[in-house]
């Protein structure tokens, strides 16, 4: 039980840390999800589904790469964290995006998010709805999004992480290569596809760069020095491994052997559905009950200022008869006092007349 504790508490800190990036091998294998009961290819579907909505509605926004990237890594962490059956999928890739424009100091307001991925799901689903400024499946969405925003924070315990994404080596990498403009193109689109996996928390980001490369260069017919022919494999100049490179291109070539792109996917988490028409009718009558509420405390609140008032015009209020009262015997101590001081002045004066009396009959003696 004890090295049981132990160990939740290293997972804690791993996830949660801020230099930690890299998770360890028995926290990757067994998932959330998957103690859930969550096969394994259901919840890469997912999550690739998730980082897809993530890019989309990125680029609606207009926000650089390096914000995506960090929404598709805080996605894949997350679910490290919790299961897709407890929290919709939908709603988390929001929330990181959302999370991520601040992390990456390119803060988007709320409502643009939630425009930019309601507009997602209409052009996916070819849904002709609409999401109205202040309407129910707006104020849903809103209370949702702040919602997980704020779950989202405390799963990754309030710390982001100094993140090395694999786009910043590509450029410097193709350089140094002497490679062209259509290979760092290619480099990078691998780099971008690679954030569906979650490659970027298995391995460093030098080994997807020189994956992204490798598989470029395997595309537009480029040869890159070699053992064999050169005496040298370029990728060891970047201190990265051959095989954590061989495994990270096989991981990002296997997206492309997956099943078609996926329009929709329904949610694994219970309750209604963020698009759902019972969701919207849910949080329209919850806001019939607070409001109702509201205006009962505020009639409540009118009727009680109104007894009170005409309470107070019917009879004076005893304090005020009471502070009269009060008024009434300070005056009478002080005039108390003033006399008791006259009774005392006069004492004192006649006995310094007496005295002064006895002083003049003694010197005409």
């Amino acid at each position: 039980m004890a090295e049981a504790a132990e160990l939740d508490q290293d997972d804690d800190r791993l996830l949660t840390e801020h230099h930690v990036t890299l998770l360890p091998a028995h926290l990757l294998n067994e998932t959330p999800s998957s103690r859930d009961g969550v096969e394994r290819d259901e919840e890469f579907k997912h999550r690739r589904w998730g980082c897809e909505l993530a890019q989309e509605a990125g680029i609606l926004l207009k926000l650089p790469q390096q914000v995506m990237c960090t929404a598709q890594n805080l996605i894949h962490r997350f679910y490290y964290c919790k299961s897709l059956k407890a929290y919709d999928t939908l709603l988390v890739a929001m929330g990181c995006l959302f999370l991520a424009s601040k992390v990456e100091e390119k803060p988007k307001r709320l409502r643009e998010v939630l425009f930019a991925f309601h507009y997602v799901y209409k052009l996916r689903t070819k849904s002709e709805g609409k999401m109205e400024l202040g309407g129910p499946m707006y104020a849903g969405w809103k209370h949702s999004l702040v919602d997980i925003e704020r779950i989202i924070l405390k799963e990754l315990g309030f710390s982001f992480y100094i993140i090395e994404h694999a786009h910043r080596f590509i450029l410097f990498y193709v350089k140094l290569l002497d490679g062209d403009g259509d290979m760092a193109q290619e480099a990078w689109a691998y780099c971008n596809d690679s954030l569906r996996t979650d490659a970027q928390l298995r391995v460093k980001s030098e080994v997807i760069a020189c994956a992204a490369i490798s598989l470029a260069a395997m595309k537009l017919g480029k040869h890159l020095p070699t053992q064999s022919r050169d005496g040298v494999d370029w990728f060891n100049a970047f201190g990265v491994d051959g095989k954590e490179l061989e495994a990270a291109a096989a991981e990002i070539l296997a997206l492309y052997d997956a099943e078609a792109p996926i329009a929709w996917l329904p949610s694994l988490a219970p309750g209604p559905r963020l698009t759902a028409p019972e969701f919207a009718a849910s949080v329209l009558k919850k806001q019939e009950a607070r409001e109702a509420e509201h205006k009962a405390k505020a009639e409540a609140l009118e009727a009680a200022k109104a007894e009170a008032a005409a309470l107070a015009a019917a009879a004076p209020p005893p304090i005020v008869e009471a502070e009269r009262s009060r008024s009434r015997d300070r005056g009478r101590r002080r005039r108390d006092r003033s006399r008791s001081k006259d009774r005392h002045r006069s004492r004192r004066d006649r006995r310094d007349r007496s005295r002064s009396r006895d002083r003049t009959r003694g010197r005409r003696r």
